[in-house]
């Protein structure tokens, strides 16, 4: 047995039924592409298989190619990719493997790299349909979390000009190997259709991060070296907020008003 590798950060699925329960959450059609991210020991591999006719199984891991090559490489929908999943676009690896977008994204993302793996899923136009992923509860809750809820922040206002998404449900320590220290929860997000121009999202982020960046400060003294605190005072008022507000209690509609404002100073 090749021993998990911290380095990727490699939590192994222990039972069959825990892979499939994650794989009918996904709703598969059998006419879809699947990408799966990191199959290691093709927990997912197997149903996924079972349900469509293309799967992109992309793996860092060079001990664990010819292993998974060993059991699919007979598979004719399945192609097996090498290499670091970040490394290019999700359209160049649908290239690679022959085929075209959009895919879904269904994987057990090794933790430490779940964040920019998912970030670069759901702000890729046009490529990813949806993603089913188990990711640490913690990071799952910040994806999803609204203003005055726990672990709201920059990334879940990011999360939010992108995707819609809701957790589907959790899985304890004991359903990996080895175990993590954390619970883990299955994630759903969905590309935004309505989704905001690349001037006005730049704006968006600029604004969400200096506001969370500076908790502690009322949000017109965080944002004062976008405008001048008076000037957002008064932006703040227009839009019937306190100018005490802090970034947490703002929506994703908020920020995307103030980002125009402070289009509006320069």
């Amino acid at each position: 047995m090749i021993p998990a590798r911290k380095r990727w950060g490699q939590h192994f699925l222990v039972r069959g039924e825990t892979a499939s329960r994650i794989v009918e959450a996904a709703s598969l059609r059998p006419e879809e592409t699947v990408i799966e991210v990191g199959p290691g020991e093709g927990a997912l591999t197997r149903p996924i298989l079972q349900r469509v006719r293309r799967l992109v199984a992309i793996e860092i891991d060079p001990l664990r190619i010819p292993v998974l090559t060993s059991e699919f490489g007979r598979e004719r929908g399945l192609r097996l990719l090498a290499g670091d999943v970040l490394a290019a676009t999700f359209a160049e690896w649908l290239e690679r493997a022959g085929w075209e977008p959009p895919a879904i994204l269904l994987a057990n993302l090794p933790y430490n790299v779940a964040t920019p793996i998912l970030l670069a899923a759901i702000e890729e136009p046009g490529t990813i349909d949806r993603a089913v992923v188990t990711v640490q509860r913690e990071v799952a809750r910040r994806f999803i979390a609204g203003p005055g809820e726990e672990g709201y922040g920059y990334l879940s206002v990011r999360a939010a000009a992108a995707a819609t998404g809701r957790v589907l449900f959790d899985l304890p320590p004991s359903a990996f190997r080895p175990r993590p220290k954390v619970v883990s929860s299955v994630l759903e997000l969905r590309p935004r259709r309505d989704r905001l121009a690349p001037a006005v999202r730049r704006q968006v982020l600029e604004v969400a991060s200096l506001a969370f960046r500076s908790r502690r400060k009322t949000l017109a003294n965080a944002l004062s070296s976008l405008g001048g605190r008076s000037r957002w005072e008064a932006a703040l008022a227009g839009r019937g907020l306190d100018p005490r507000v802090r970034g947490e209690n703002l929506s994703l509609d908020d920020f995307v008003a103030l980002a125009r404002e402070a289009g509006s100073f320069g």
